[in-house]
């Protein structure tokens, strides 16, 4: 038992040795982690030895260093003929261990100094966790001048006077003030290797889970602290640039890009690389500018420098540039987009691109939901997608296929099915252990947390919808996947005012979206306007956003669900208007929106348009009509329509079944009356969840004139009592029962 006690331990020592010579330098404190985390199976004794040698050396001084050195030759000496040395000088630990000892050899006392002082930096920033004292900063900045050493092929550090000197002191990494007054820079050591793994996960963490990367600030302060030890590093100024697009920072993003196409000039001249590495170098950059600006909405300028780098391109027979440049050329164009996307497909799976291939199946598939194509066709597109993710491990790509199956069943109309595939993006195992990654949290999980709470805010589950956008503004707090929430926000305040017939907090729901989208802001301001009776001034927006889609190309053209919206709301201005051409105005423009509904597949508008139509014959005097359109898509209305909608819904249809049996012998009119009064009953529970209390008013109020006409006096007096409660709470003055939906 104790033999295999002893190897087990052997073993973890052995590993933990081999992982840490190859992997980037850590911190202490990530360094402890590691040792305490349990994954390795070591001797308690020795990790407290490891710490009582580490004190020692911070004590100590120079001399700790001295005696290090030749602690480590004695390991490899012979005790005796008959026994092997500790650590042979052909293993591999030994070939670090007097690669180290050379190194060592050649440094002078001050750089050995430097040693020391870089390390005590190292252990009281882990330890200690405060700054160090002025008189310390002040001896570290006097060994440290003009100090170069190498430790290793790849990793130099490397501190100078005049690369502090042109620091100023706000663009140091931290400051500590000593009891004087008197400031001096806490001056940190960068390996090479140390400024690689922090790039790779910074990078990799703003991708894959950005609320466990550095915040902007911070981050950027560590990113000065980087170059100051290694001004030349590119890697540095692009992580930099990626900072910048997170805070939506133009000026920094632009000047950071530069510095590393600067930078990586500068090292290929120097390198000596030949004219072709050149030239790829600057077709790259042409393309990274182009998408620095289409990140910020620089139409123009993304287009230019994106054909810069098609043509520098062209010129090397560089495919997969040009099929990364296809990929944003085809986003950023409005004419001949299928065929662009369609050769992208072809040309990148032929050349074995599959992030590019599955991409490009998803923007053909939003291309073709948006555009009218059937749905049948465009969720077997998403289904190829799928395999390509799958057989690559593409997780970015795969919660997007979810996200975007969610989306086109929402645009269909379909809500339980939208719902159910954002629930299974949130369920999805996305973790991967090979590339670290725990959880991905990508702009796919914010659309399926944002989809989620829209769907609760349509059954009336205000505050449900509330905790799951708090949620998402912690996990997605910076541009531009944070517009998906701060989008659902607004909506959801905005809802929550209209119903409780509160116009100013409306308004400055509707304000802060038009920072967002445009034509939704100008689209609920309009209904804010039906709902306070300004309807002149409704009518100007809603003709704004008609006159948008009518000079608009279909190319051009933003999702036809938000035209069908407006034109449903603009048939709802003429119905209120009361005009005599106002019933034939309106129908024309439902049946437009019917018809632009029918040919992209929004079966759910349709139902509404059907729904308004049937309004319009009620008003007309045409009941057993409308009761017919009412049974064509009642059905889907109360299968996957919102609490508010349904209300609406059967209170038409209580009122069309009243109006139908107007002039009917008595018995058939009482039971018609009781059936409506128990629809009505189930319309006002709707509207109470929903909170929309104007429309609980009308309720109570056909119930009452239902209730008087049947005889049933107390069932009257208590419609009445709960209307006068409500109207003291919530009092409104716009009667909408005889000619809103």
């Amino acid at each position: 038992m104790w033999k295999t006690n002893i190897s087990s331990f052997g073993i973890s020592f052995i590993n933990i040795n081999f992982k840490h010579l190859q992997c980037p330098d850590l911190e202490l404190s990530e360094l402890r982690g590691i040792l305490s985390s349990g994954e390795y199976a070591l001797l308690t004794a020795h990790i407290q030895n490891f710490e009582k040698k580490l004190l020692e050396a911070h004590q100590r001084g120079v001399a700790s260093i001295l005696d290090l050195i030749q602690s480590l030759g004695r390991l490899m000496v012979e005790p005796s003929h008959m026994a092997p040395p500790i650590v042979h000088k052909s293993s591999v630990i030994g070939l670090y261990i007097r690669r180290i000892m050379v190194l060592f050899d050649k440094l002078s006392f001050s750089q050995v100094v430097g040693i020391y002082q870089a390390f005590k930096l190292y252990y009281e920033r882990s330890v200690f966790k405060q700054p160090v004292a002025a008189d310390t900063a002040e001896e570290s900045e006097k060994a440290e001048s003009d100090m170069e050493f190498s430790l290793c092929v790849n990793e130099k550090v490397s501190v100078s006077e005049d690369a502090s000197r042109q620091m100023s002191g706000q663009e140091l990494p931290s400051l500590s003030v000593h009891k004087s007054g008197s400031m001096h820079p806490e001056r940190v050591c960068w390996s090479r290797r140390q400024a690689e793994l922090f790039i790779a996960q910074q990078a990799s963490l703003m991708q894959t889970n950005e609320m466990a990367a550095l915040s902007p600030p911070e981050l950027q302060e560590r990113i000065r602290e980087l170059l100051q030890a290694n001004p030349e590093y590119a890697e540095a100024h692009y992580l930099s640039y990626l900072n910048c697009l997170r805070v939506k920072e133009f000026c920094g993003a632009i000047d950071s890009l530069f510095h590393c196409f600067d930078r990586n000039s500068l090292s290929l001249d120097n390198k000596g690389n030949n004219q072709e590495e050149k030239s790829r170098a600057f077709r790259y950059a042409a393309l990274n500018l182009a998408v620095l600006h289409a990140q910020f909405g620089h139409k123009k300028e993304a287009l230019c420098a994106l054909k810069e780098a098609i043509m520098t391109a062209h010129k090397a027979n560089d495919s997969v540039c040009l099929q990364h440049a296809l990929a944003w050329l085809y986003k950023l164009s409005d004419e001949n987009k299928e065929i662009l996307i369609e050769r992208s497909i072809s040309k990148s799976s032929d050349l074995n691109l599959s992030y590019l291939t599955s991409l490009g199946i998803q923007s053909f598939a939003q291309y073709a939901g948006v555009k009218g194509g059937k749905p049948a066709l465009v969720f077997d597109l998403l289904m190829k997608s799928d395999v390509l993710n799958c057989q690559h491990s593409m997780i970015d790509l795969m919660t997007n296929g979810y996200a975007q199956k969610a989306a086109l069943w929402c645009l269909c109309g379909k809500t339980e099915m939208s719902t159910l595939s954002s629930q299974l993006l949130l369920h999805l195992n996305t973790a991967n252990p090979t590339q670290g990654v725990q959880s991905y949290n990508g702009e796919g999980t914010c659309q399926a947390i944002c989809n989620v709470a829209n769907i609760l805010m349509e059954q009336g589950e205000f505050h449900f919808a509330t905790v799951l956008l708090l949620n998402a503004r912690e996990r997605f707090p910076h541009e531009p996947v944070s517009h998906a929430w701060m989008f659902s926000e607004q909506i959801l305040n905005f809802t929550k005012a209209l119903h409780h017939g509160k116009w100013q907090e409306a308004e400055q729901a509707v304000a802060r979206l038009a920072a967002i989208n445009k034509w939704e802001s100008q689209l609920r301001r309009a209904e804010l306007f039906v709902a306070m009776g300004d309807y002149p001034g409704a009518a100007a927006y809603v003709h704004d956003i008609l006159d948008y889609f009518r000079h608009r190309s279909e190319a051009e053209s933003v999702c036809p669900s938000l035209r069908v919206r407006a034109l449903i709301l603009a048939a709802e201005l003429q119905s209120c208007c009361g005009s005599s051409t106002s019933a034939p105005a309106g129908s024309i423009s439902l049946l437009t929106a019917l018809a632009l509904a029918q040919l992209h597949y929004l079966d759910y508008l349709a139902a509404l348009v059907a729904l308004h139509l049937a309004n319009l014959q009620l008003q007309m005097g045409l009941p057993s009509q409308a009761l017919k359109l009412i049974d064509q898509s009642l059905l889907l209305i109360l299968s996957h329509g919102g609490s508010y909608d349904q209300g609406r819904a059967l209170l038409l249809f209580a009122k069309c079944k009243v109006a139908a049996v107007t002039g009917q012998p008595d018995e058939v009119r009482k039971k018609a009356l009781t059936e409506a009064i128990h629809i009505l009953n189930k319309v006002k529970i709707s509207f109470e969840k929903t909170e929309s209390y104007s429309r609980v008013k009308d309720v109570l109020y056909l119930e009452a004139l239902l209730y008087n006409e049947i005889g049933c006096v107390s069932e009257r007096k208590r419609c009445a009592l709960e209307f006068r409660q409500l109207d003291e709470q919530y009092p409104t003055k716009i009667t909408t029962l005889l000619t809103h939906l």
